[in-house]
């Protein structure tokens, strides 16, 4: 069970994409929308890349752009680029994570799925510790050394959000935001075998909380 979540989440090692389709300069970023026949177009939900006072907030290094033509533009005639994924910088974005990214995928259930299928394994585990709170469920087994939560997530429709953690980290690989964008996030936390699973399911749902709290003045369309 532990390679299988280490399989998982590896895209949190990935290395910086490729931004070299990116404009020089932009405000906004738009996730497109697809065809029938699977070409991106512009026109998709579109997230701020500054801050509402216009404060640069994306690691650009990390921003995977997509090549459309015809380029939407913002107020100011600025380019707005169709994005793959872009990952907000943890200093600007006051959010208490390491890592903050928004990416698109073919089918965000799907993937959510596919996560917490790990965490309902462990929920059946003979001798596996089951915590509940007003909004989580966390299960710690000897299976797997670290604990996993399901919380409710703060975006509408029935999509699983399950967090996993460690002695180091907690990684939440599938924030579902809508049927094709999610956000993946990850920071350090003081280890599973001090705070008890209660304390650590609620500071994993104050977390989740900030995200959405700072993506949401962001966004527009989701």
């Amino acid at each position: 069970m532990r390679k299988a979540i280490v399989s998982l989440l590896l895209f949190f090692a990935a290395g910086p994409a490729s931004a070299q389709t990116c404009p020089e300069f932009f405000r906004f970023v738009d996730f497109g929308q697809k065809d029938s026949s699977g070409v991106i177009y512009k026109g998709g939900p579109t997230l701020r890349a500054e801050s509402l006072s216009g404060q640069p907030l994306l690691l650009l290094e990390k921003t995977e752009c997509t090549n459309v033509r015809d380029l939407a533009v913002d107020g100011r005639g600025n380019p707005i680029p169709v994005v793959k994924s872009v990952t907000y910088d943890p200093a600007k974005a006051d959010v208490a994570v390491r890592e903050l990214r928004v990416a698109i995928a073919d089918d965000t259930k799907a993937i959510a799925d596919q996560n917490a299928a790990l965490h309902l394994t462990a929920l059946q585990e003979v001798g596996s510790q089951v915590t509940r709170g007003q909004d989580f469920l966390c299960v710690s087994s000897e299976e797997f050394s670290g604990l996993s939560c399901q919380l409710e997530s703060p975006y509408p429709g029935r999509v699983p959000l399950v967090v996993y953690c460690d002695d180091v980290d907690c990684k939440m690989p599938v924030l579902a935001i809508d049927r094709r964008i999610f956000v993946s996030a990850a920071w350090p936390h003081s280890g599973t075998t001090g705070p008890k699973p209660a304390d650590i399911g609620a500071v994993i749902s104050d977390v989740i909380q900030q995200i959405h709290s700072f993506l949401d003045p962001l966004s527009a369309a989701f």
